[in-house]
């Protein structure tokens, strides 16, 4: 019979699978509403998304506000707020595939940030899935031939800088016993509108009309779903597996972006994305013990 630790995992692998595919949705449905400014699509993820909180609270049997950990809370809220606008602009000008691929760049942040602000020890015999996982999403990266490198390319970096950061935060409220998804996501929810908010004051801001109306409720849906799935995953299993894993969203990206909008997904893109999820596959093969 599977020990405890190795359902935890299991668990936790699924879960940030999960989350990968509801991110690809909520970035498909961006694409959707692309003529809208960045700040306005923010705007609408933390409202829509805020909308279904009580229904996710009463779900959990969680409070939506407890009061306590709020400078934590509030820095994983206005981290991941920045990534998510970050992200927005970026697919302004990138495919969907190449903006995730710089987004996932926090996971590399992640191996810097960890071992300063979280006492996680990483499991070394994960190290080989890790890798495999890396030269992945750097041969759909094609590193060795990577040029171009724009403004558009920079915003997805720095968000995957901001993402980093979002998920330390929430490795440290894990450390601290706090386990409340539900607020966690919240404060992100709350973030995103206040940050939304205040760039379209410096936007024009447009109204959706028809079928945008439903894009706009779909992309905090999706995106709350993906929330509450990724938090869970880091405040159960490591968080640096958690950041490695969800590489699995390049792939998920560029399949999107050649299906519903003839991106151009290159044999490297292929190459790289059989890797990934070999190497996520490998993660599940190893069940190492414990939950960090």
């Amino acid at each position: 019979m599977e020990g405890k630790g190795g359902s935890t995992l299991t668990a936790g692998i699924v879960a940030t699978f999960l989350c990968s595919i509801f991110f690809t949705a909520m970035s498909g449905c961006a694409r959707m509403l692309s003529p809208m400014p960045s700040g306005e699509l923010t705007f609408f993820r933390g409202l829509f998304g805020l909308l279904f909180i009580p229904l996710i609270a009463h779900q959990n049997e969680q409070r939506i506000f407890s009061g306590t950990h709020v400078g934590l809370l509030t820095l994983r809220g206005v981290f991941g707020s920045i990534a998510l606008y970050l992200y927005f602009l970026s697919i302004e000008g990138l495919t969907l595939g190449d903006g995730q691929i710089l987004g996932q760049l926090s996971a590399f942040f992640m191996c810097i940030l960890a071992p300063l602000f979280l006492k996680q020890k990483m499991p070394k015999r994960v190290i080989p899935a890790l890798f495999l996982i890396a030269l992945g999403a750097m041969t759909v990266m094609q590193v060795w031939n990577f040029s171009g490198f724009n403004r558009y390319a920079l915003y997805g970096a720095l968000g995957g800088l901001s993402c980093a950061g979002a998920y330390i935060t929430i490795g440290m409220l894990g450390e601290r016993g706090f386990r409340s998804d539900t607020e966690i996501v919240f404060y992100f929810q709350l973030w995103s509108l206040i940050t939304g908010l205040l760039l379209m004051a410096k936007e024009d801001f447009l109204i959706p009309h028809g079928i945008q109306w439903f894009w706009a409720i779909a992309i905090g849906l999706t995106a709350l779903i993906a929330q509450m799935l990724m938090t869970w995953a880091f405040q159960h299993i490591h968080s640096v597996i958690v950041s490695f894993i969800m590489f699995s969203q390049i792939l998920f990206h560029i399949l999107m972006g050649w299906i519903f909008w003839d991106e151009v997904m290159t044999l490297w893109s292929w190459i790289g994305g059989v890797s990934i999820v070999a190497g996520s596959m490998l993660l599940l093969l190893l069940k190492p013990s414990g939950n960090q």
